[in-house]
């Protein structure tokens, strides 16, 4: 078998599943890390080609439509092990049945990407109620999250367009990952920690809120479960009324 090897990032995702394509059957998609050689393993290291990746993007819209680009980009933000063969396998069927795959939801091959889509979609919905953004002393605000799915990107042009006139960052301590906004513009970069030094007023706030929250519940009406539901216990440590 033929694994093609990518460094991580999308376009060197979508340059391999280009060249894998192209390598018909018998050809298999990995990242760099963590790749396992096995005894008829052959490694191809994909590098990142521009031209590639954007002809990968324009078979699935072409042969399938915008929203198969989307179920995509979504299941491979998933980082679930796996999915680039699930994307693989589901980019071929769109190649052989064009636009009806995405209705073959009986289809092992759809249903794992539709599957995947779905629950980076929905983790990215709630994660833009979830983030509770700080004041620095430099009046900068700065959240920390720690999503299961690789949501940054999605997440970034929501806050810009609601805090646009603030400079923030939104850091994904999991993945050593963040989006900063500043000046009107928004770059990603790697950030590995963070040291705050947090405005004295904002800590007044934080204790606010929490009086706030635990004042305005009604003691009667008290559903744990229901709240455990929707606001999982795992994301709980980075939300202020749960400090």
């Amino acid at each position: 078998m033929r694994t093609f090897l990518y460094n991580g990032s999308f376009e060197g995702f979508l340059t391999a599943l280009s060249l894998a394509l192209e390598g018909g059957e018998g050809c298999a998609i990995s990242k760099e890390e963590g790749a396992e050689a096995g005894l008829f393993t052959e490694f191809v290291n994909s590098g990142t080609d521009p031209v590639k990746a954007a002809a990968a993007r324009r078979l699935v819209e072409r042969r399938g439509s915008e929203e198969s680009w989307h179920y995509v980009r979504f299941a491979f933000l998933s980082e679930v092990p796996g999915a680039e063969t699930a994307i693989l396998e589901y980019v071929k069927l769109l190649a052989l049945k064009g636009p009806l795959a995405d209705n073959m939801l009986a289809e092992d091959r759809v249903r794992k990407v539709h599957g995947l889509a779905s629950s980076v979609g929905g983790e990215a919905h709630m994660f833009k109620g979830f983030v509770r953004f700080k004041e620095l002393a430099d009046k900068t605000l700065y959240s920390k999250i720690e999503p299961d799915h690789n949501i940054l990107a999605l997440l970034a042009p929501h806050f810009r367009a609601r805090l646009g006139t603030f400079n923030w960052v939104l850091h994904d301590a999991r993945r050593n990952n963040a989006a900063l906004y500043f000046g009107g513009r928004l770059v990603y970069a790697p950030l590995s920690s963070a040291r705050l030094l947090e405005d004295a007023k904002e800590a007044e706030v934080r204790e606010l809120w929490k009086h706030f929250f635990k004042t305005a519940a009604i003691q009667e009406r008290l559903n744990p479960k229901l709240q455990r539901k929707n606001v999982p216990l795992k994301y709980r440590k980075n939300l202020t009324e749960f400090d």
